[in-house]
């Protein structure tokens, strides 16, 4: 399967089973996210799902402002954001956000998310994932001995 840095690729690496490797494609890619993608690479017993997020509902650790875990200078923020805005108006299929489902962190994509918003959008794609639980519960027998 080839992926591309898209929405569309990414909805059909998830139907094909293929969203994580579709997600380290993304990741490593130009203009990728090493930070996210080594933790992620690092673990095989994720689970990945693609889900549609309100934009005002995660919560972005990057911006202008001094406030974000990773903050951008203003001038190159709003270049970005004004460039995005620019390439959603022309159609641009523009790669899902990444989303860690429990915290509703977004670890990739706060430039477009503030274009999205800038724009009008509420909801938008995102690739959320989430360590799969140890086995817990009656009737979940780990044993394979049997």
């Amino acid at each position: 399967m080839t992926f591309a840095p898209t929405s569309t690729s990414a909805r059909e690496a998830h139907a094909a089973g293929q969203l994580a490797a579709w997600s380290q494609t993304f990741l490593r890619g130009e203009g990728g996210n090493l930070g996210i993608a080594e933790p992620l690479r690092a673990r095989e017993d994720d689970v990945y799902l693609l889900a549609e997020v309100g934009l005002t509902d995660v919560y972005p650790i990057s911006g202008a402002d001094g406030d974000f875990d990773w903050p951008v200078p203003r001038a190159e923020f709003e270049r970005k954001v004004g460039m995005m805005m620019r390439r959603f108006e022309e159609g641009w299929d523009a790669p899902p956000l990444f989303v860690h489902m429990h915290t509703l962190r977004l670890v990739d994509g706060n430039h477009r998310r503030e274009a999205l918003l800038r724009l009008g959008r509420q909801t938008y794609s995102a690739v959320m994932w989430l360590r799969r639980p140890p086995l817990n519960g009656r009737g979940q027998d780990v044993s394979l001995d049997e």
